[in-house]
């Protein structure tokens, strides 16, 4: 392997051989850059290319240097050195490379193209300590390996980052990978924007290790604090109510929601046939939206199918057909037409129907329905509902 000994700027001449390098010899001050890094480039060949621990001492060398060589890149001896970590990132040796990343992933300043051939690495030893300190590891970087589906330990890794902007973390979110996702929500360096926030509450469904996580995200909106409140998780509540950014009217609500969902588990009727439960109901016009979220918020999916047949008025087949198809727009529409809110039919898809959370329909601008009515009624039509 040619480590660029050719084009070294400052080279020793070849009548004066000098000993090879220690491991932990370090360039000598009071010489100029170019030719501490000459004379490093030079050592590491006398002493033997060939040998893993000579490229890894290289490799470590080099690095130390890195913050003294001149900005930009352009210069001769930037050049050199550069190139040689990127031969030094693509050694053919795992240790070779896991010295390099090692060494490098604490200096801002590392070449941009050594840091994202090192974040690649098929080896975890190798990237995982780039993916998750080094500063000079770019976002659009961070964005193309995340989008690239990596393995789930890169991708907490980059979960683990000290600072992460709302576009990455909205990607990390997005990966549905629930280990990294929560170790997002911990990240107190981790912006999250507020639709993202909104898409995990949801899918906090099917994750109560998220539900804690999220209530104790800084600056947590007062609406989805006042959503995590329909999971009934008393850990959850406590969290939200020790929260200082929550106000007593939020608080007072998040409690109520949370006595009125364990009333509804503990009420007499509990016991009935979950069909005759809504039957009752609806007769009493008591069958609204707040009692398939409080139905939800304990998974009595078979109360909400029977609600559903009966508010939209299809046969029972028919909501067991949308709802076992997994098709969002499907139960989108069928939530519509029993005339209930987009927000419900989140919760709908999530708990009743289980689409994955990639797959969901969201809401359009926070809460409006993102299909048309006309849409909706040819989406119930195959499914033989008409107008």
């Amino acid at each position: 392997m040619d480590y660029l000994f050719a084009e070294s700027p400052a080279a020793v001449p070849a009548q004066e051989p000098m000993p090879a390098p220690s491991p932990a010899a370090a360039p000598q001050p009071g010489r100029t850059i170019a030719r501490q890094v000459g004379d490093v480039l030079v050592e590491s060949r006398l002493a033997g290319m060939g040998d893993a621990d000579v490229r890894s001492t290289l490799a470590r060398k080099l690095c130390r240097l890195l913050p003294d060589l001149p900005p930009g890149g352009a210069d001769t001896v930037s050049t050199v050195a550069t190139r040689a970590l990127e031969q030094l990132a693509r050694d053919h040796i795992v240790r070779v490379r896991e010295a390099l990343a090692t060494a490098i992933k604490d200096i801002a300043c590392a070449p941009p193209s050594v840091v994202a051939t090192l974040a690649r690495d098929v080896e975890r030893t190798v990237a995982e300590p780039v993916l998750r300190c080094c500063a000079a590891l770019g976002d659009e970087d961070l964005l193309d390996i995340v989008a690239a589906a990596p393995a789930g330990w890169a991708l907490s890794a980059i979960a683990r980052r000290h600072s992460i902007g709302a576009a990455l973390s909205d990607a990390i979110a997005g990966s549905g990978h629930a280990e990294a996702t929560g170790i997002l929500l911990d990240n107190s360096g981790a912006v999250i924007a507020e639709p993202t926030l909104d898409r995990l509450v949801e899918q906090s469904a099917h994750h109560p290790d998220w539900r804690e996580k999220l209530a104790r995200r800084p600056a947590l909106p007062r609406r989805l604090a006042q959503r995590l409140a329909d999971f009934v998780d008393l850990a959850v509540v406590e969290s939200l109510r020790r929260r200082a950014d929550l106000d007593d009217a939020t608080v007072a609500e998040i409690a109520a929601t949370t006595r009125r969902r364990i009333d509804w588990a503990e009420a007499p009727e509990s016991a009935e046939p979950p069909e005759r439960r809504a039957v009752r109901l609806h007769r009493q016009g008591r069958l609204d939206e707040t009692a398939l979220s409080d139905a939800m918020s304990w998974n009595e999916t078979g109360f909400v199918r029977a609600a559903l047949t009966l508010r939209a008025r299809v046969a029972p087949e028919v909501v067991d057909l949308i709802l076992d198809a997994h098709d969002p727009q499907a139960v989108t529409a069928l939530v519509w037409r029993a005339g209930l809110s987009m927000r419900c039919a989140m919760q709908i898809q999530a708990r009743a129907a289980g689409i994955h959370p990639r797959a969901m329909l969201n809401a359009r601008q926070g809460s409006g329905f993102p299909l048309s009515p006309a849409e909706m009624a040819r989406h119930l039509e195959r499914y033989g509902v008409g107008p």
